[in-house]
């Protein structure tokens, strides 16, 4: 019986030992304070981060190394199918079977691993700016929402003034001393969105969650200069990963029904199926040269519309904050009443809030639209050996 109380109490303190360690390994910060002195942070220096660190471009480069391996043996058998087929017959089935599908086939597999690879690092790029403009702008409105503490503050001060003056009842002073506790909350409600903005970019730069971050750039509005808007469209036509994808099939379609139309009559099943595939094809190229235009076109527009925007933000908030100053004179001088002061105040802070989110929304619009008109970032399709592959 001893001997069996020991073994448990054994047993007991091992695994107690063994759930400290693991405890302790993790390392696990008992606090919601970041931690260290925090390291100095630029987009460019986030992007370097994700690029060198991230495992879906480690999965990239092993693809396009596979594919540059690939292709070297597609170039081999391409030389070996020639010297035994009559290339001066380019349009015998024997040449469209052995050699044009392959050629086909072949040199889209290395091209789409190469923009594959650009495709995945746009992604992430995307993805940490996104994540770092929206820990800029969480910052950005921690200092608005703490200014706009400060001024209901002031007017706390001066309500407890007026009040012991008998110049207000006491009613004013808890209408101001609530208002002072709304801008007090919605202060704190903006630090929790700064951190929770800073853990999530910690995470998609594989950082512990808690680090300290101090991001070195600003949400500021720095004019973009559209170019024209064909010359857009036809860059994103000729880069975008989609296009060449459709290209690709509508050219394997169309080799596809040049030899069966050689092969069958036109009343055929399989005549009337390849040609099906080929105006299938036709359009789905026609419909992806549409969508591509179609997107660039908006997001032109959006970029257009979002610097108006910030033109009327600013302007708001200078109207705000002159109409502000100019109710706090009248209040002063018992010329308005608390009422007047906090509808100018809430007005001051939601101009700042939206011209704010106009900066955001100007960023990311300008870095969705330079996007639309680069190789984009969905991955293009594979394709069989003998075009079999859906595009």
């Amino acid at each position: 019986m001893k001997k069996y109380v020991g073994s448990i109490i054994l047993a007991l303190v091992l695994c107690f030992t063994l759930v400290g360690t693991t405890l302790g390994e993790n390392n696990i910060i008992n606090s919601m304070d970041f931690q260290g002195k925090g390291i100095d942070l630029s987009l460019d220096k986030a992007i370097e981060i994700i690029i060198e660190s991230s495992p879906s471009i480690e999965e990239s480069k092993l693809d396009l190394e596979q594919a540059e391996v690939d292709y070297d043996k597609y170039r081999r058998d391409l030389r070996d199918v020639k010297k035994v087929i009559n290339t001066r017959d380019e349009d015998s089935i024997k040449y469209l079977q052995s050699v044009k599908l392959l050629e086909i086939t072949g040199e889209y597999g290395l091209e789409s691993s190469k923009r594959n690879y650009d495709a995945t690092i746009e992604k992430l790029k995307a993805e940490v700016e996104q994540a770092y403009y929206g820990l800029l702008q969480a910052q950005q409105l921690e200092e608005i929402n703490k200014a706009n503490v400060e001024i209901a503050k002031d007017l706390y001060e001066k309500t407890n003034k007026k009040l012991e003056l008998g110049l207000v009842p006491k009613q004013e002073v808890i209408n101001s001393e609530l208002n002072m506790i709304k801008a007090e909350n919605d202060y704190k409600s903006a630090q929790t969105t700064v951190k929770n903005a800073k853990m999530s970019l910690n995470m998609i730069l594989g950082h512990d969650v808690m680090k300290e971050l101090k991001l070195k750039d600003e949400l500021k509005y720095k004019e973009f200069q559209l170019e024209g808007i064909a010359d857009a469209v036809s860059k994103g036509l000729l880069n975008r990963n989609e296009i060449k994808a459709a290209v690709v099939g509508h050219e394997l379609a169309q080799v596809n029904f040049r030899i069966t139309e050689k092969k069958y009559p036109d009343i055929t099943y399989q005549y009337k199926e390849a040609k099906l595939d080929l105006q299938k094809a036709e359009k789905k190229l026609e419909d992806a040269k549409k969508g591509i235009e179609i997107e660039i076109r908006g997001n032109y527009l959006n970029v257009a519309q979002k610097q108006e925007e910030i033109k009327a933000g600013e302007k708001s908030v200078e109207l705000a904050e002159e109409a502000l100053r100019l109710s706090q004179l009248s209040y002063d001088v018992g010329m308005s009443v608390l009422t007047d002061v906090q509808k100018a105040q809430t007005a001051l802070l939601q101009a700042k809030l939206g011209l704010s989110q106009a900066v955001l929304d100007y960023n990311l619009a300008v870095l969705q639209f330079e996007d639309s008109i680069g190789v984009g970032r969905s991955a293009m399709p594979s394709v069989g050996s003998q075009g079999g592959g859906e595009f």
